[in-house]
């Protein structure tokens, strides 16, 4: 099987309990200093240079990792793309890392958004009440109640059904391969129902309020 391609950019420091980048971190650690974002792998990571001197993170050899979304990412991108936005979602809510910074294509240009995004929390594949539609990522209000909701596209894209089914909720789509690779920004392929500030003036709003969706739910 193959091993864990240079596209891991975030672990967790287990000395100070928070999310570290790979450009950031110790250059090979031993062991018990960085763990793996996949709750169901949590195995010690270490930190290796690609030829271009860009550090990542990796699983040490013999690590048993087959069973973790970021072992072979080339049959499960858009797992790890799910858990990675997941984890860095929770964290930003939790005011331990940056929100990711929100980037769109527009006739003006690009523009590029700091989202003030207030959630309780971040539930991975929910879904719709009303359509039964399963959604990758969902942030959810204190009385579960979607914020915002998030697609990742790997190979298939959101189409006019499932546009339809999320017509109630704000939403975007991002691209699995732009998200392991840089997870700083997210590159926004598709979206709807996003509130007008955003296409008005794209500037530093608060744009997504606890609860401003509960009618809708």
């Amino acid at each position: 099987m193959s091993r864990t391609p240079a596209c891991i950019t975030w672990a967790l420091d287990i000395q100070s309990g928070k999310l570290v980048k790979a450009d950031r971190a110790e250059h090979r650690p031993g062991k018990g200093r960085y763990r793996c974002l996949d709750e169901r792998c949590a195995r010690d990571l270490t930190v290796a240079r690609s030829k271009q001197g860009r550090q990542h993170f990796r699983h040490f050899r013999n690590g048993h990792s087959d069973g973790c979304a970021f072992h072979d990412l080339a049959k499960g991108k858009h797992e790890a793309a799910q858990r990675v936005l997941a984890t860095l979602f929770a964290e930003a809510l939790r005011r331990r890392t940056p929100m990711p910074l929100m980037v769109f294509n527009t006739p003006a240009g690009v523009r590029t958004v700091l989202p003030f995004v207030q959630a309780h929390e971040v539930v991975m594949e929910w879904r719709c009440p009303q359509s039964g539609r399963r959604v990758d990522l969902a942030l959810l209000n204190q009385s579960g109640h979607p914020v915002l909701l998030v697609e990742v596209w790997h190979t298939h894209a959101v189409d006019g059904d499932k546009r339809s089914d999320l017509t109630a909720y704000w939403w975007i789509e991002v691209e699995a391969n732009d998200v392991l690779s840089d997870t700083d920004k997210l590159h926004i392929r598709n979206h709807d129902n996003l509130p007008p500030q955003l296409a008005l003036a794209w500037e530093q709003f608060e744009l997504f309020r606890e609860g401003v969706l509960s009618s809708s739910s």
